[in-house]
């Protein structure tokens, strides 16, 4: 039995390729497009987390300057000496004002007695065409003084008469009496005057301003 073998055959000779040059081609582009896409998504991603963290920043900075704005509006903006100072001027102005009302309340009490009866009476005996335009109160009995403008001089011992009979004016002592013509400045007025009582004298002017 006899059996041929064909030495000749292409298949037998043919050299075996496991890939070819397209297929690599084609690996190489997929591998690419994979890399492309990875840096893309990376690059998306990064972007993000910068936007993340920049508001963060900015969430972060409101905040601290909200932080700022109530610890300014919480601390004082006086130290504890000028508060002491202020309450102590506080105090001293309190105990002005309860001296003050305690001498109105006194006056008020007995009709006769204070300067508010004092200045009561003056009011009263007010005249038409008389006017007073300073008046000095002591806080002794019978410390009284005043200055006026009339436009007729025949009217201040009609003012002086009325005052005589009042029981608030009835322990004042006048001790002198000034009368002189007004001048152009002073008008509508005619005539000034002057009621003085013993240690009692008018400021100036210059030293009122």
């Amino acid at each position: 039995m006899e059996q041929q073998v064909n030495l000749y055959q292409p298949i037998l000779g043919a050299e075996k390729r496991l890939f070819s040059a397209r297929a690599i081609g084609i690996a190489l582009l997929l591998l690419a497009v994979c890399l492309g896409g990875l840096a893309g998504f990376a690059g998306w991603r990064n972007a993000r987390l910068e936007r993340t963290l920049t508001s963060l920043e900015h969430q972060q900075n409101a905040e601290l300057a909200m932080s700022e704005r109530t610890t300014a509006s919480l601390k004082p903006t006086e130290s504890l000496a000028d508060l002491d100072a202020d309450a102590k001027r506080l105090s001293a102005d309190i105990a002005t004002r309860e001296r003050a009302l305690n001498i109105v309340r006194h006056g008020v009490a007995n009709p006769f007695a204070g300067f508010a009866a004092r200045l009561e009476a003056l009011a009263r005996s007010q005249m038409e065409g008389l006017w007073l335009r300073r008046i000095v109160v002591a806080v002794g009995e019978g410390q009284l003084a005043f200055q006026g403008s009339t436009t007729d001089p025949h009217l201040v011992p009609a003012y002086l008469a009325a005052l005589s009979n009042e029981p608030a004016l009835s322990g004042v002592n006048f001790d002198r009496l000034a009368l002189r013509r007004a001048t152009p400045e002073e008008a509508p007025a005619q005539s000034v005057f002057e009621i003085g009582a013993p240690g009692i004298s008018f400021p100036d002017k210059d030293t009122e301003k």
